[in-house]
């Protein structure tokens, strides 16, 4: 299915709903397309992606193949956001308030509970893909 297949059955071209499984937990994600038009085409041409999971203070990430720039870069996330670190091809889901040091491309936000990506050991898996329900 082409990006334009999914940005049209999903009913609107503003936001694309994905979902973030983890430990079978189930975390929907709104991805908005005007916060990085380039870069959320490109994720959702690649979905579904899965990975590691990895920690970086207040984030959990995976490693992702995407290729590309700062795309209305943030050096401060809040809680809940979804962003994509473009020098290490991370996308990344922030769990509390946080300056990383560098600039992220934002692309959304989590929504519900996603205390559990704190709990998250080595090894544990992360897969991101598009909600069908």
């Amino acid at each position: 299915m082409s990006v334009s297949d999914r940005i049209l059955k999903s009913g609107t071209v503003s936001y694309q709903r994905l979902v973030l499984s983890v430990r079978g937990h189930i975390i929907p994600l709104n991805i908005k397309r005007h916060l990085a038009p380039r870069t959320v085409r490109l994720l959702l041409s690649s979905l579904p992606v899965s990975g590691s999971a990895h920690r970086m203070g207040s984030m959990t990430y995976i490693n992702v193949a995407i290729n590309a720039g700062i795309e209305k870069g943030k050096d401060r996330l809040t809680a809940g956001s979804v962003a994509f670190l473009p020098g290490q091809k991370c996308l990344c889901f922030v769990t509390q308030d946080c300056a990383p040091g560098r600039q992220l491309t934002p692309l959304g936000s989590m929504n519900g509970d996603y205390t559990i990506l704190n709990k998250l050991k080595p090894g544990d898996m992360l897969e991101v893909y598009e909600d069908t329900g």
